[in-house]
């Protein structure tokens, strides 16, 4: 990867919430009283015209982190995510982690038979995924130990995953949003006729990734940062938060084959209404 600055579109002061923390526990893990603190900046949209401002985001995934829990979840449990690049997807990712699960994103581009090897070799409890792709995840599922579905949006054989956002019963005293967890990222790599290698990334490794692109790249509120598919989710994930951290917008692009480009770059103006974004700070190699 290489990370770049681009040419200033705003004039005038850039402004800054306070450096120097991190996330604690997971990659949303405290941002959600930064924002409410320090005024909630920033927006998460994709090309599907998703969006939500980063205070409603950290939000849902507490709550939703929250929901988890209370459908039995618990930390280092295995949390598959079928979903495209996208609003949906960066949430479930985050969620997963935010309940101290380990937060396996699938690719899209594998195979049936690879996503069951994996699901199984990792036996992955639960998986989140989007309405379009719903019946796939329900598929893998009865030929997998997942034993639960969770679905953006009303799907056979799923759970909604507005279910998870409902009030916790008053006598639940597990708030994951103050809990430490190292479980983390896991990715993994097939290889044809060898079975598919996953590799676990912890959450002290994920910090020590956010502080590096942190000071390299130094985002304010008035930045809006591109998520290209040809990110790994590693640094995806990462960047998202860096972002998220200092109150600047994310975008996940339409057109994920491609890089960055002038059509883009308007997509993020018109997605998150406000000022245009002063730079993209990071682009895959």
């Amino acid at each position: 990867m290489r990370v770049e600055r681009l040419p200033s579109a705003v004039d005038g002061p850039v402004a800054h919430l306070p450096r120097g923390t991190a996330p604690y526990g997971s990659l949303t893990g405290g941002l959600l009283d930064r924002l409410r603190r320090f005024g909630d900046f920033g927006s998460v949209a994709d090309h599907q015209g998703e969006r939500m401002s980063g205070a409603e985001f950290a939000a849902v995934v507490q709550y939703a982190a929250a929901g988890l829990s209370r459908r039995g979840l618990h930390p280092n449990d295995v949390v598959a995510v079928l979903a495209p690049v996208s609003t949906a997807r960066l949430v479930s990712v985050y969620t997963a982690m935010a309940v101290g699960c380990v937060a396996l994103p699938l690719e899209l581009s594998s195979d049936v038979d690879t996503l069951i090897r994996v699901l199984v070799d990792t036996d992955a409890r639960m998986i989140l995924t989007t309405g379009a792709l719903a019946p796939l995840a329900v598929e893998l599922a009865d030929r997998s130990r997942v034993r639960q579905v969770v679905s953006f949006g009303e799907a056979p054989a799923t759970t909604p995953f507005t279910e998870l956002l409902r009030p916790a019963p008053r006598c639940g005293g597990y708030d994951p949003a103050h809990c430490l967890f190292d479980s983390g990222l896991m990715d993994y790599t097939a290889v044809s006729g060898a079975p598919p290698r996953t590799v676990r990334r912890p959450h002290r490794e994920l910090v020590a990734h956010f502080r590096r692109l942190d000071a390299a790249l130094r985002l304010s509120r008035d930045d809006t940062v591109v998520l290209e598919s040809g990110m790994t989710e590693f640094d995806r994930c990462v960047l998202a938060s860096v972002a998220l951290w200092h109150g600047a917008s994310v975008l996940s692009p339409a057109d994920e084959s491609t890089a960055v480009t002038g059509a883009a770059l308007r997509a993020v103006r018109a997605a998150v209404r406000g000022a245009p974004p002063s730079r993209i700070g990071f682009r895959s190699a």
